[in-house]
């Protein structure tokens, strides 16, 4: 609830009881006011038998606040507050109500001011420690020396890799304007190790004898040096890969790490997911990764069809139209029907009824000497063979280099086309998340382990239907190591940030945010991929191979269909005549 009363200090020192406890939580209001942020509202946990402290507390702190205990139950927006006051009776009561805190996911990497009268600071950091709350200032009896406000520690502040001895807060730092008793924690250790998770991932991260290298691996190394750290490089402990929450809701891969505690971070540049935005805290994004479809090179056409490739797929049809049409002329002309037309309207000589095949056979090459007499015909005559002729030079031109020329079949574009051609599709788990939306996707996804990722590119190569969803820098080094060819499908998946993974309100994240952002603005992060991970390909260009039987494919197939249509003709003849026998 708020709080906005407006009572003088001075007055409530010289009007309440002057207790210990009271003392103790005038300091604490004291330094909540110089090192808090009035803007964020202050979260005051307290036991029903310091209500004395809580009242002196409330009334110096007159800013916006929520009082409540470990009892109540406190809605969603409250897990994201940062600013704490704890009063305690005792070290077990402040133990217990750190527990309740972390149980409901409360940001235990924010400020904390924690007050017990008769508690030893020593065990308190031990508790603050092992609740990896850092960010704290610890006021008890203790503080009630002159000019003594409370402790707090440091962390691996030697190469003991210790917590440090409780450090007094003196209450001059508070009067000379030196409000920042919370200092950022973690940028020194002292040579003290850090274990982060990772898998191999050229040209992102390889391990030679447990070197990280690589864009990823050279960015870590220098993060590490950044902090005086020693690195320390782990695989997965359990499963493999990038991590995925399984069915029965436990984590494993690189994730599982640091999940449960085996690695400070994992750094895997694996894309950002709402599960994993859940369960983990993620640092600054250093760089970006894009994840494509690829699936096999698209298949040479057949021999045969390049008769075919000079026309499209309209004028193919108006082709077909125009010499059915003559056909069906030339029939017409020779029918019954024509002869009684042309005795009622055509007064004059007829042309000859096989003018159009007589024309045909001039186009073909073959020579003839019929031509119409009357210049009507034979002016239509003349217009057919030149139409005939355009189109036979114009069409010799282009087959002469579609015969030239190998032609493969047409590629996938867009997720469109993987959908028609009816292909099966997918990848790691993880990435089934971003088509949530798709349920064309989303419920036909076939999982693939990231462990089984190359072998799958290399069946892919080798002509499996099937589409992979993957890293487009990872299908890049797969085409420029010539481990196989592969067709990337230009429409992108996602651009997702590269961020490293920390469990959630890891207290490292700050220094290591810190550590990133100056070597991502000092393009640090831009050369490292640019020298590791900036591939350029280039697709493989076929040689023209020499020519084979195949080549004349399309030859065989018009004579075969002639064949075919003569036969069938000469059958239809005799059945005819049988007929009128």
């Amino acid at each position: 609830m708020p709080i906005n009363s407006h009572l003088n200090t001075d007055l409530i020192l010289l009007n309440e009881e002057n207790t210990e406890a009271h003392n103790l939580a005038v300091t604490a209001a004291k330094v909540a006011l110089n090192n808090f942020e009035w803007r964020y509202i202050t979260m005051v946990l307290h036991n029903s038998s310091i209500l004395l402290g809580l009242r002196a507390f409330m009334q110096v702190y007159q800013k916006s606040v929520i009082v409540g205990n470990r009892f109540l139950d406190f809605e969603e927006s409250t897990r994201e507050i940062i600013q704490f006051v704890v009063f305690g009776s005792d070290l077990n009561n402040i133990m217990y109500v750190l527990d309740w805190m972390r149980n409901k996911q409360f940001d235990n990497t924010g400020k904390f001011i924690v007050i017990c009268k008769n508690c030893d600071e020593r065990e308190a950091m031990d508790i603050f420690w092992n609740h990896k709350i850092t960010n704290v200032v610890f006021i008890n009896d203790g503080s009630g020396a002159s000019n003594l406000i409370g402790f707090t520690y440091s962390v691996y502040d030697n190469e003991k890799c210790e917590i440090s001895l409780p450090h007094p807060l003196q209450e001059t730092c508070i009067q000379n304007s030196c409000t920042k008793v919370f200092h950022m924690k973690l940028t020194n250790f002292h040579r003290c190790p850090i274990i982060v998770s990772t898998i191999v991932q050229v040209p992102l991260m390889s391990l030679e004898l447990g070197i990280p290298r690589g864009a990823d691996g050279d960015l870590l190394r220098l993060i590490a040096k950044s902090i005086n750290a020693t690195l320390k490089v782990m695989t997965p402990h359990w499963g493999s890969g990038f991590g995925q929450l399984n069915k029965n809701g436990y984590w494993s891969g690189s994730l599982a790490d640091v999940y449960y505690d085996l690695a400070n971070f994992s750094m895997t540049s694996s894309c950002i997911t709402l599960t994993r935005r859940r369960d983990f805290h993620m640092s600054t994004n250093y760089y970006s990764i894009n994840i494509v479809w690829v699936t096999h090179p698209s298949m040479a056409l057949p021999a045969w069809q390049k008769l075919l490739r000079p026309f499209q797929i309209i004028a193919r049809i108006s082709l077909v139209v125009t010499f059915l049409f003559v056909i069906m002329a030339a029939v017409f002309l020779k029918s019954k029907y024509w002869t009684k037309i042309s005795k009622r309207i055509i007064t004059s000589a007829q042309p000859h009824k096989c003018f159009l095949f007589n024309a045909w056979a001039i186009f073909m090459g073959m020579p003839r000497t019929i031509m119409p007499s009357k210049p009507a015909f034979s002016t239509i005559f003349l217009l057919w063979v030149y139409y005939c002729f355009m189109i036979r030079t114009f069409y010799q031109t282009s087959l002469i280099r579609a015969m030239k020329n190998n032609y493969n079949s047409p590629e996938f574009e867009n997720l469109e086309d993987i959908l028609s051609s009816g292909y099966p599709f997918g990848g790691v788990p993880s990435l089934k998340e971003f088509f949530n939306d798709v349920p064309e996707v989303y419920y036909n996804w076939k999982p693939i382990n990231s462990t089984d990722i190359f072998k799958t590119m290399v069946s892919l190569s080798k002509g499996m239907k099937y589409v992979l969803a993957v890293k487009k820098v990872t299908a890049k080094n797969f085409l420029t190591k010539h481990y196989g060819n592969l067709h990337i499908v230009p429409e992108t998946i996602v651009t997702s940030p590269t961020v490293l993974f920390f469990k959630k309100f890891s207290p490292m994240v700050e220094s290591v945010n810190r550590v990133l952002e100056r070597l991502t603005e000092g393009g640090f992060t831009d050369k490292f991929y640019k020298d590791h991970a900036n591939i350029q390909t280039m697709k493989k260009i076929e040689s023209s191979a020499a020519i084979n039987v195949g080549h004349y494919a399309g030859c065989y197939v018009v004579l075969a269909a002639g064949w075919i249509v003569s036969v069938i003709v000469f059958l239809c003849e005799i059945s005819y005549k049988c007929s009128k026998q």
